[in-house]
């Protein structure tokens, strides 16, 4: 990065983001970590927000400390709502926190996000090469891993959006 393009502060979004999701009743956990972690290693996701113990901590990739702000907030809102109760996955009520924070600031929060989504050039996105290849059996969609998770371990015991069984290929 040179020394004239502008670096997001990831704190001080954070302090925005949680700010706007209270305007919008969102009740996110007040056990966060203030401070969000920077993750130099990850290739394929933008955030990720862990728990550990009684403490929630918030990382965001490195491909976004050159990103739009709005980007950054987006991500910022999506590991947010994750911290919520009953929002861990991405089911109905995370979808429905995910829905307020879009209507009322303009986010397209949901599963997953490509670069596309969020306003940055598609070469930040690194290539991965699959080490396993699973497929519905029913409608032949095809879930690419990198690595041994699970899914991969045991994928009999997981099912497709489509309600197929999956099988391992690779």
């Amino acid at each position: 990065m040179n020394h004239t393009e502008h670096q997001n502060d990831f704190d001080k979004l954070l302090i925005l983001v949680k700010k706007q999701a209270q305007n919008v009743g969102i009740p996110y956990s007040k056990k966060l970590d203030p401070h969000v972690g920077i993750n130099t290693r990850a290739k394929k996701r933008f955030g990720l927000c862990i728990r550990i113990k009684d403490l929630y901590k918030i990382e965001l990739s490195a491909m976004l400390l050159t990103a739009p702000e709005k980007a950054c907030c987006q991500t910022l809102a999506h590991e947010l709502i994750h911290t919520c109760e009953g929002c861990g996955n991405h089911g109905a009520l995370f979808k429905e926190y995910a829905e307020r924070m879009n209507r009322a600031y303009g986010y397209q929060i949901k599963r997953t996000n490509t670069c596309e989504d969020l306003g940055l050039p598609a070469a930040l996105e690194k290539p991965v090469s699959a080490n396993y290849i699973i497929v519905c059996q029913s409608c032949g969609h095809q879930f690419q891993r990198v690595r041994y998770c699970a899914v991969v371990a045991h994928p009999s015991r997981y099912r497709c959006r489509c309600g197929g069984q999956l099988k391992r290929i690779k």
